[in-house]
């Protein structure tokens, strides 16, 4: 494996590592969220940059995470605004019906924003699991077609000298 493929892994890797680290923070601290205007510009140019199939996968993936971040986001803040139109004066003097609209897409709005938090999570996960494992097959396809290449010249060699 050569050093400018090495170095491409490893900056898909701290990508891979980045996101998680900016979503934690954003939650602790929202204006941190223009970090991810950084990220998805580093991302997005080297996911342009790089010709390795395996590695545009990997950066494919870390934008497809957070555009399903964002589109759930999105889903439960219309979810909620949604609520508020049925939220007239207060929260018993609608009637029944508003109550029941207004507590089902709360609830939706919340199903929706816990999703949001987990789902992009999981496909990050198994999208760096596959990137790993993709790196390590074509390692391990390198090593043991030159091993299988040198033992088969030992054993050619054996064969002359007989």
């Amino acid at each position: 494996m050569d050093l400018s493929r090495l170095s491409q892994l490893t900056q898909l890797r701290y990508s891979y590592f980045a996101v998680p680290v900016i979503y934690i923070l954003c939650v602790l601290w929202l204006p941190v969220a223009t970090l991810w205007l950084v990220l998805l510009g580093w991302v997005g140019f080297n996911w342009y940059r790089v010709t390795c199939p395996v590695f545009k996968q990997g950066y494919w993936v870390i934008l497809q995470s957070f555009g399903l971040h964002i589109a759930l986001n999105l889903a439960a803040f219309a979810s909620a605004w949604g609520a508020n139109i049925f939220n007239r004066g207060g929260l018993f003097s609608g009637g029944g019906d508003d109550f029941l609209y207004l507590l089902i897409l709360g609830l939706v709005a919340i199903a929706l924003m816990i999703t949001a938090m987990i789902l992009p999570s999981i496909k990050l996960v198994k999208g760096y699991q596959v990137l790993m494992n993709s790196c390590k097959d074509c390692t391990k396809g390198g090593n043991v077609d030159s091993s299988a290449k040198s033992s088969a010249d030992i054993e050619g060699n054996n064969s002359e000298a007989i």
